[in-house]
C-alpha cells in the first residue's frame, strides 16, 4: 500500500536540520575525548611522588603531607610547575568534566568532582544534585542528608595534570561513580605570559579558590565502590 509522504516547507526543512545537527554536536561533545596533555617534564631530576599509603581508603580524607627532600619544579611547554605538597586520595567521581578551549585545557583538561567519606556514600548522593561547569563544582539539595559542613569537607572540585600519557588513557576511562585513586602534587601553575593558577592547601575552603590542581603521577581505577575492591 502506497502512503503519499507529506511536502515539507522550507521552515520545516530547516528546523529538522537544526534538530539533527544539535543532537549530533550534543553526542559530539558528550563522546568528544580530553586532548592529549602537554607533555610534563622535570625541571631537574624527576623525583616521584610518594607510593600509594596502604591505609588509603574511600572512607578517609585526601592525604596531604609535605614534599619529599629533591622535588624541584616541572615545566610543560610554557607552563612551570611548583609542587606545594604530596596528596594521594581514593574517592568516589560525583563528576567528570573535559574542558578543551579554556586558558588552562592543554595542561589541564580534566576537572573530577570527588567525594570521600559520607559523600561517597549512596544514601547520601541520592539526595544531592552535582553540576560543573567554568572549573567549578556544583551542588543542591531539598533536604539535607548529612549536615552543610560535611558535605563541603567531604567533596572537592580538583583540576587535574596528567603526568604522562597512562594517567591520560585512566581518566579518559573514569565516569561517574566509579572509584579512582590519584597520587602526585599539589602544585601552583605560572605560565610565561604571567598567568597564573594556584591550589587550594586545605579540604575546609569554599567558593573561589577553593579547588585542588593536581599534578598526578598515577591514576587507577578501582573494581568497585566497595572499600575492600581492587584498584587496577
Amino acid at each position: 500500500m502506497l502512503r503519499q509522504v507529506p511536502n515539507l516547507t522550507g521552515e520545516a526543512v530547516m528546523a529538522k536540520r537544526l534538530l539533527i545537527g544539535g543532537l549530533m554536536g550534543m553526542l559530539l561533545w558528550m563522546f568528544w575525548p580530553a586532548p592529549a596533555a602537554i607533555p610534563v617534564d622535570s625541571d631537574g631530576e624527576w623525583v616521584d611522588a610518594l607510593p600509594f599509603e596502604s591505609t588509603l581508603s574511600l572512607t578517609h580524607p585526601p592525604l596531604q603531607r609535605p614534599l619529599a627532600p629533591g622535588v624541584g619544579r616541572f615545566i610543560a611547554e610554557d607552563f612551570h610547575i611548583s609542587p606545594q605538597a604530596d596528596f594521594q586520595l581514593e574517592a568516589r567521581i560525583l563528576g567528570r568534566k573535559i574542558y578543551h578551549f579554556d586558558d588552562a585545557a592543554k595542561l589541564s583538561p580534566f576537572d573530577l568532582a570527588l567525594g570521600w567519606g559520607p559523600m561517597a556514600r549512596d544514601e547520601v548522593l541520592e539526595h544531592i544534585s552535582i553540576r560543573q561547569a567554568n572549573r567549578f563544582y556544583y551542588w543542591s539539595t531539598p533536604a539535607f542528608p548529612i549536615p552543610r559542613r560535611d558535605i563541603e569537607r567531604n567533596s572537592a572540585n580538583m583540576h587535574l595534570i596528567p603526568a604522562s600519557a597512562e594517567v591520560t588513557q585512566v581518566l579518559n576511562r573514569a565516569r561517574t561513580d566509579d572509584r579512582i585513586r590519584l597520587r602526585g602534587y599539589l602544585v601552583h601553575v605560572d605560565r610565561d605570559d604571567g598567568w597564573r593558577w594556584r591550589t587550594s592547601l586545605t579540604r575546609d575552603d569554599v567558593g573561589g579558590g577553593a579547588c585542588e590542581i593536581v599534578l598526578v603521577t598515577e591514576a587507577l581505577l578501582c573494581t568497585n565502590r566497595q572499600p575492600q575492591a581492587s584498584c587496577l
